[in-house]
């Protein structure tokens, strides 16, 4: 068949092939009369494709015909080319030649006659200008498009200032061409009364026709038009908006509408697509520039306040600072546009501040934006004044809720006797529909939500109207019948305890204030204790504990409230500061609370904790004793032997009496059951299994079983993860990072450990674990590349700070020996304060290879007697405690500084005696290095 050229195809008329007909002039396409939406680029490749049917046409020369002025890729060709097939029908009609190009393969007829569509005209009311690039919306904009021209009929839903505007404006002018640059926008929101909307469309569109009844002008002049029309702002007029908008998609069958609205049209041929706010950071992320920045909302922040103040740069330490103003303000266009406005005149510190008052709903916008975006408070006093009174008014009492509810929750607070359970669904349902109140599906349950500046504003005008007092007392009680009734737990679509907890804050400042109830504020108090704990909540723990117990006095709060909330602020402290002077205090005085109740359970709870503070001073022989009272009692108290057999499985470990504490820790986890931990759990957040694993874990190290050793501190960390508290998890991580350590792993696997140990303690503000992790990986670093000096002394450091010296002779021996073996120079009264240290402290499970550390650092002084008394001592010291894997290490450093024959030949004796007894961790370090200074030195 002979190529028909572009000439022949724009005058002779319309090409037809299959069902379908061609119109080049107009741009069009139509099967069976109906129109196929097609995009300009698309379109431009079958016009191309027609010219030459039959033929192949070369990849290169659809490029060049269709992108003359640009460079693209080949990818950009196939994304169009499957446009283009899926609209006519996949694999009818375009073949694909391999290595070649494409080719049109159907028959191809020329018909004479009419156009299609009229010739495109130029609106009477062009596109207002793109104000700025769109940030984190091209996927949307993508997604809208292949919508609009799919469907013909496209709303655009979310609350405001979302950015519903700025992405229709930014389609449409990606679109225009498309149209042929005939596109109308009309500002819905800009008509004042809906009889006048016809009237206001006609006069944009140039329509003449008279402003009253001018529905049917509009669709008898839209009927042959391919246009682009978008109604912008139809929450104000739904109704008029709706029924205007289905008479132009139903009458006029080129014309293609896009809406924008806080709430669905719901009209007939109406496809909707809800925008989501731009993504922001959560709580705990974004804290540096680099991960601040892979969020869409910071970078909207940036690039605003860059235009704003004429080079803002983001550093590290405003970044967690505009990650939480993105996050207060909910990942909302417009909201972040106001605040970065604001960073030439206050700095990022002040508008954070600023964010927590009523002047954020006041910043200005543009001078160019249209009234309803002019402020957020504008934004927002839109939306309300659109409701209806009844929905004002449950507005207005949902902004009690601070954080998700249910529909169970809103119709308790909402509803009273002028204001049926019923309707108050009903009138939450119209919130949700016009974007005032977020919903989300969770499985079954459904929760809802305000966003952050919409509760401001709803809670302003709940204090205008003097509601306040009312709402808030019936949402405190509400919130504490949750938590004290069993429904409270997650059944039957009520909220879960943990899930409350922003609303427990709430009613608690309530009940604090001038006109609340202090009785409620202490019930809530302890009611929540163990729920903030279990959470990992501990600074907001301590926060909300120390309040209660410092404003509210008996009668309101009684000794066995008063005890629980202590004993929650004492845990708080604990895990947070660490054993601190305070902490003991506080579980000081828990105990004498305790004691006055009768209250045995918590009396061994802080006898607990007093004996932990003990052992991490440390205070051994305190700790024995401690640990021996609870012994004691196990003996005519049910339940608590496995309790008292994991204290002295820790006492005696860290004593280094290793087999009596291995004899405890069996019987404590043979023994123990989940009932009993979960007296531990609800307490304070710990589960006492995973320090019984983590530090069995090193005692089998310790003992030469370095493979089970690994096994069982694996199986520590695996529970850990499962447990919904953040203590366990540190203690896990960091007992198998010491035996990875020991054991001489792979550098790689170690620091990756250690970097989920220091972020999860971080997290979670627990200092000592911080500290524990900062130090090993500080010397896991220096073991390889003599680098992590800062590490390991900001590491003890935090360690010193919490009381936690457990570790302090290990690590600074350690570090000092690796110092010296990598040539650098030790002070001398370093050593000497090294040497001090070690002759004045009791023999516990790290002596051994203290000494040996400090034997090595003699050694490398060129003091070979101090090194060998040392050595000595080191292995007397391994011996007695059943420590082999000291033992060896001992041994091999003996062998290697034997200077005479007769030592040399008794050390080798030695060294092999204690390697044959290793029956397992053949691939660890120090059994490698033994093996081969024996395979390779003489005799």
């Amino acid at each position: 068949m002979k190529p028909i050229s572009d000439g022949e195809i724009e005058t002779r008329g319309v090409i037809s092939f299959g069902p379908f007909q061609v119109n080049r002039a107009s741009r069009l396409i139509e099967r069976d009369g109906e129109s196929v939406p097609l995009g300009s680029r698309a379109f431009d490749i079958l016009a191309c494709l027609l010219e030459n049917a039959g033929q192949v046409v070369d990849k290169a020369e659809l490029l060049r015909r269709v992108w003359p002025n640009n460079i693209v890729e080949e990818g950009s060709l196939r994304f169009q080319i499957s446009a283009l097939r899926k609209a006519l029908g996949e694999g009818r009609y375009i073949a694909n030649v391999a290595g070649q190009g494409y080719t049109f393969v159907a028959p191809v007829s020329r018909l004479s006659g009419r156009p299609l569509v009229e010739a495109p005209r130029r609106s009477a009311r062009p596109l207002p200008a793109c104000a700025r690039r769109l940030i984190g919306r091209d996927q949307v904009l993508e997604t809208l498009a292949q919508q609009l021209l799919e469907h013909r009929f496209v709303t655009i839903v979310g609350p405001g200032g979302v950015g519903k505007t700025s992405v229709a404006i930014a389609l449409a002018h990606a679109l225009a061409s498309s149209f042929d640059g005939d596109t109308c926008f009309f500002d819905v929101g800009s008509v004042v009364n809906s009889e006048l909307l016809a009237g206001g469309l006609a006069c944009a569109l140039g329509v003449p026709t008279q402003t009253a009844g001018a529905a049917p002008g509009i669709t008898t002049f839209l009927q042959r038009r391919r246009m682009l029309l978008v109604l912008d702002g139809c929450e104000a007029d739904v109704d008029a908006a709706a029924d205007l908008a289905e008479q132009v998609f139903r009458e006029t069958p080129h014309v293609h509408i896009l809406v924008t609205s806080r709430e669905t049209l719901r009209a007939d041929g109406e496809h909707v697509h809800r925008l989501l706010p731009l993504d922001y950071p959560e709580l705990g992320t974004g804290q540096t520039v680099q991960d601040a920045l892979g969020f869409a909302a910071v970078q909207l922040f940036v690039e605003r306040a860059a235009s704003s103040m004429g080079g803002f740069v983001l550093t590290d330490g405003e970044a967690p600072l505009v990650s939480a103003i993105c996050r207060k303000l909910d990942g909302l266009a417009l909201a972040i546009e106001l605040a970065a406005g604001r960073i030439g005149a206050y700095g990022v510190l002040e508008v954070a501040r600023q964010l927590e008052s009523e002047f954020a709903l006041m910043w200005p916008a543009r001078r160019t934006a249209v009234a309803r975006h002019q402020t957020l408070s504008a934004t927002l006093g839109w939306s309300y004044q659109l409701l209806s009174p009844r929905e004002q008014l449950v507005f207005r009492r949902l902004s009690i809720f601070a954080g998700a509810f249910t529909l169970e929750m809103a119709a308790s607070v909402v509803a009273d006797g002028n204001l049926p359970s019923g309707e108050a669904v009903d009138l939450l349902g119209s919130l949700v529909s016009k974007s005032l109140v977020q919903f989300k599906m969770e499985a079954a349950r459904g929760s809802y939500r305000l966003l952050d500046m919409t509760r401001s504003y709803a809670f302003d005008k709940l204090g205008e109207m003097d509601e306040v007092r009312e709402i808030a007392s019936r949402h405190a009680r509400l919130v504490l019948r949750l938590l004290e009734d069993d429904t409270g737990r997650g059944h039957n679509g009520a909220a879960r305890p943990s899930e409350l907890l922003d609303d427990v804050g709430a009613a608690i400042e309530w009940s604090l204030s001038q006109n609340g109830d202090p009785a409620t504020g202490a019930a809530l108090a302890a009611a929540s204790a163990p729920i903030w704990l279990r959470a990992g909540l501990l600074v907001e723990c301590r926060f909300w504990m120390t309040r209660v117990l410092a404003g509210i006095g008996e009668p309101a709060i009684n000794a066995h409230r008063r005890l629980v909330i202590q004993a929650a602020v004492a845990s708080a402290e604990t895990f947070t500061d660490g054993f601190t002077r305070e902490s003991f205090s506080s579980w000081q005085n828990t105990f004498e609370i305790a004691k006055s109740l009768g209250d045995v359970e918590q009396q061994l709870t802080c006898l607990i904790v007093l004996w932990a503070h003990k052992i991490r001073a440390p205070r051994y022989d305190d700790a024995r004793v401690l640990a021996g009272q609870v012994d004691e009692l196990a003996a005519t108290v049910p339940g608590i032997r496995a309790m008292a057999d994991w204290m002295l499985g820790i006492t005696e470990h860290h004593l280094g009496q290793l087999a009596p504490a291995r004899d405890h820790f069996e019987q404590s986890l043979a023994s123990d059951t989940l009932r009993a931990r979960q007296a531990m759990m609800m307490q304070f957040g710990y589960d006492r299994r995973i320090p019984t694993l983590g530090v069995l874990g090193n005692l089998l190290w310790l003992q030469g079983k370095p493979d089970q050793a690994l096994r069982i501190g694996a199986a520590a960390t695996w529970e850990a993860r499962h447990l919904p508290y953040p203590v366990p998890l540190c203690e896990a991580l960091t007992w198998q990072a010491l035996t990875l350590y020991l054991c001489g792993e792979g550098p790689g696997q170690l620091d990756s450990l250690l970097d989920e140990t220091v972020a999860h303690a971080r997290h979670h503000f627990i200092e000592s674990y911080v500290g524990l992790g900062l130090a090993l990986k500080g010397l896991n670093a220096f073991r390889t590349s003599l680098t992590g000096s800062t590490l390991i002394s900001d590491g003890l450091a935090l360690l010193a700070k919490s009381n936690y010296e457990v570790f302090h002779p290990l690590f600074l021996t350690e570090f000092a020996r690796l110092r010296a073996q990598g040539r650098a120079h030790l002070h001398e009264g370093e050593i000497c304060a090294l040497l001090e240290m070690e002759m004045g402290r009791q023999e516990d499970w790290t002596s051994a290879e203290v000494k040996r550390n400090l034997g090595e650092i003699m050694l490398r002084r060129g003091d070979a007697g101090r090194a060998a008394q040392l050595f000595a001592d080191a292995a007397g010291c391994a011996e007695r405690q059943g420590a082999l894997s000291w033992g060896l290490r001992t041994s091999l450093s003996r062998a290697r500084s034997a200077s005479d024959p007769e030592s040399r030949r008794q050390s080798r004796e030695h060294l092999e005696g204690l390697l044959q007894r290793f029956t397992e961790g053949q691939e660890t370090a120090d059994v490698q290095a033994a093996s081969f200074f024996l395979e390779n030195s003489l005799n």
